[in-house]
């Protein structure tokens, strides 16, 4: 009976964080209206696939930005006609939220990062906006393609994360170098186990 209760409070929690996504408009237009709608529908649709993933549940919709995570999970809408790419960066910002949960073995995973990738592209197309961010973003564009993985299947989160136009080189070489998964599993950054 205990078990049962454990497992029927756990349950319930995890429900709620999809369900208690509170989403806010920045300028409350139509397109942001239009987003808000299309996150409401995605989160319905995948909530348990999902739910695990969850670790924020404030978001706000800003057309006029480029998605973020903190200090609020900030997400555009340029991606209204395709649910699936909205999804994966909903979802790439979440896991900013994890891995500041594991500032200890982040660094860890960065660090080893750095031995293998001695030189990252910096800015542009290719890396993030500093070293730093683009060896972060190993880890975190990593555990987006497990979650895409698992919810779309890899044939379908490959084709959504090579169609990226930004992190062209992080992205190739987390579809590309089995490296990248290597160390985040390592690190406990391997949400497929």
């Amino acid at each position: 009976m205990k078990y049962f209760l454990t497992t029927l409070l756990v349950t319930i929690s995890l429900t709620l964080n999809a369900q208690n996504i509170e989403i806010s408009l920045k300028n409350r237009n139509e397109k942001e209206l239009k987003a808000e709608a299309q996150l409401q529908r995605i989160i319905e649709t995948y909530k348990s696939d999902i739910n695990t993933w969850i670790f924020t549940t404030k978001v706000e919709i800003n057309e006029n930005t480029i998605p973020f995570s903190h200090p609020v999970l900030t997400l555009n809408c340029n991606y209204l006609n395709d649910d699936l790419k909205q999804l994966s960066n909903f979802l790439h910002e979440q896991f900013h939220w994890l891995e500041e949960a594991k500032k200890e073995l982040r660094e860890k995973a960065i660090s080893e990062f750095k031995e293998i990738y001695p030189d990252v592209p910096v800015k542009g197309k290719e890396g993030a906006r500093n070293e730093y961010s683009t060896y972060l973003h190993l880890i975190v564009c990593d555990l987006e393609f497990q979650a895409m993985t698992e919810v779309v299947g890899e044939q379908m989160a490959r084709h959504i994360l090579s169609e990226w136009k930004h992190y062209r080189w992080i992205y190739n070489k987390v579809l590309n170098d089995k490296r990248v998964r290597e160390v985040n599993t390592k690190y406990g950054f391997n949400i497929l186990n």
